[in-house]
């Protein structure tokens, strides 16, 4: 009365996992996506800053570091978890199909006999 048939368990499955899995890829080249945009569209100007005079010297200066703004920096980090879990969504989705394939598959050992 309440049995369940052969296949109707995996065919659930299967599908809830291929749902969640084309999920994380969508997620995550989204995520990057934005991240590269926050990126590499130029935040606005500063308004403010010390232009009276020039320097006295004849040097430039030149800051210690790579100094970027909130917004190049949270572009960089968005663009790293995206391209993550773009990976790791494209790796499930070939895990799971190779493991439909070999369950697809007749076992070698056995002849059939």
């Amino acid at each position: 009365m309440g049995e369940i048939q052969a296949g109707q368990g995996g065919v659930f499955s299967s599908n809830r996992w291929r749902r969640v899995s084309v999920s994380m890829v969508v997620l995550g080249a989204v995520a990057a996506v934005i991240g590269l945009v926050l990126l590499l569209v130029p935040s606005d100007q500063a308004s403010f800053g010390w232009f009276a005079y020039a320097p006295l010297s004849n040097t430039t200066f030149f800051p210690i570091g790579l100094q970027l703004s909130p917004r190049s920096q949270i572009g960089i980090a968005l663009f790293i978890v995206g391209l993550a879990v773009l990976a790791f969504g494209a790796g499930w989705m070939l895990g799971q199909r190779q493991a439909a394939s070999q369950q697809r598959l007749p076992d070698p050992g056995s002849s059939g006999n």
